[in-house]
């Protein structure tokens, strides 16, 4: 035993003569001191750009609240930036007119997480569609989530800071925002500081003086419908092909300082849309002229589509028939450039205040019902008073779909008649005109019904559920 004892304290002995000291040096720099550097450089990649940088953030569709995830549309923002070696940032976005012309400043910090990341970390523009508070970011996904942009992001270019050129990519690290660094002309800066998005806000908004629903673009000898969407910044364009066949397609569009950009290109043959410019509003013959690609457009308003989409109305009153319930809008019918025309916001009666107005195809077997939603205590209650349908919707042979009255319906203890000249009343008589309405389909759980008079009435659905 004693032998034994000896001879292992002899190996102890041997081998802590032989131990070494690691050296994690690497050019003569501790791993604390490579951080710091490449920390250093990335700073300098960001203040050594004498124009700024142009940054675009574009969602996933998916945004987090304390771990929980919603589901909704995508969305792209713009931004123009210049940083400073004091860790300070200035910008400008194009997520609000607000924020097109006044610039910001705030404060930004490079750190290493897990990896080097660039941090906005006092409220910035890029903070406003993070918002938990819908009232603020305008979020769709609720209250909680934002858009599900970040305000921190991760450098995800697999390359040293030093080896980084004139585009330079992350992701955010909360919920999962794609982020891309531009490196912005001298022509690029010039216009941004002089306003020019919300210039393009503003001729955009022309788009809105064309009172029909229907707005044509003439491009190189093609006509396109177009919709522009300013709450999804969604831009649609429809056209038919060479088959006679609908082609739809919709982009999600950002402004930069030169113009509005497209996420993706809309291609239609050897016609490649990549975005929309030099935006020219004449009052005089309510038409606006752009340059697309090197090509003059004109937009107009027309009181008809490109093509009906003869099947669209069956497949808006199927899907509600197949689920039970109703589709719903928020302020009833658009009028010759008016919102909510008839007033229906404001309603108010025995069964609560407004809520929203719904057409419920197959409410009860052989009847459909369009009606007033309403808000009464915490819950949502039909209205005293509102108009039977028959179903289905009758499809003429231009496409139009018509919608038959069925006579005044009433819920509650007593028969209560539509009130005439009332907002129900002048809701009725438009959606049972014998006009009938153009159907036009935004997404599965979205559509428009333009009255087939002139094309200057429409309400919009969607599905609430």
């Amino acid at each position: 035993m004693k032998k034994t004892f000896l001879y292992i304290l002899a190996v102890m002995t041997i081998g802590a003569g032989c131990r070494k000291t690691y050296n994690d040096t690497i050019q003569g720099q501790t791993p604390d001191q490579r951080i710091s550097a490449a920390l250093a450089a990335y700073q300098k990649k960001l203040t050594s750009a004498p124009n700024g940088w142009i940054f675009l953030e574009s969602t996933t569709g998916i945004a987090y609240n304390q771990g929980v995830s919603a589901t909704g549309p995508k969305i792209v923002l713009a931004y123009y930036m210049q940083f400073t070696d004091s860790g300070r940032v200035t910008m400008l976005s194009d997520f609000d007119p607000s924020m097109a012309a006044t610039p910001k400043t705030s404060s930004y910090n490079i750190k290493e997480l897990t990896r080097p990341a660039l941090i906005f970390d006092t409220y910035s523009y890029l903070h406003v569609p993070c918002d938990p508070d819908p009232n603020v970011s305008h979020s769709p996904f609720g209250f909680g989530y934002g858009w599900g942009t970040d305000f921190e992001f991760s450098f995800s270019d697999s390359i040293a800071a030093t080896a980084l050129g004139d585009t330079i990519h992350f992701i955010g690290n909360l919920n999962g925002a794609q982020g891309m660094l531009i490196k912005a002309t001298q022509a690029q800066q010039t216009a941004y500081l002089a306003g020019n998005v919300l210039n393009l806000y503003a001729q955009a908004a022309n788009l809105n003086n064309i009172l029909q629903y229907f707005k044509r673009l003439s491009l190189g000898g093609v006509g396109y419908d177009i919709h522009l969407d300013p709450v999804d910044r969604v831009i649609t364009f429809t056209w038919v092909d060479a088959s006679g066949t609908i082609q739809t397609a919709s982009v999600n569009y950002y402004i930069t300082g030169t113009g509005i950009e497209f996420a993706t290109p809309i291609v239609n043959g050897n016609q490649k849309i990549t975005g929309i410019d030099n935006l020219t509003w004449d009052a005089g013959t309510s038409t606006l002229t752009v340059s697309i690609g090197g090509q003059t457009g004109t937009v107009t308003g027309v009181s008809t589509p490109i093509k009906a989409d003869a099947t669209a109305a069956t497949r808006w009153w199927n899907y509600a028939a197949k689920n039970g319930y109703f589709w719903a809008s928020g302020s009833g019918f658009h009028v010759n450039g008016v919102d909510d025309a008839y007033g229906v916001t404001a309603l108010t009666t025995s069964a609560g205040s407004y809520y929203y107005y719904a057409y419920w195809p197959n409410f009860n077997p052989g009847v459909d019902i369009f009606i007033p939603i309403m808000l009464q205590g915490n819950g949502l209650a039909l209205n005293t008073y509102g108009e039977a349908g028959v179903p289905p919707p009758f499809i003429t042979g231009d496409g139009r779909a018509l919608f038959t009255s069925g006579g005044d319906i009433s819920f509650g203890p007593v028969f209560i008649p539509t009130p005439a000249g009332g907002p129900v009343a002048k809701s009725n008589a438009t959606m049972f005109s014998s006009n009938g309405f153009y159907v036009v389909q935004n997404n599965e759980k979205s559509y428009d019904f333009v009255l087939a008079t002139d094309a200057k009435t429409w309400i919009s659905w969607f599905w609430p559920q």
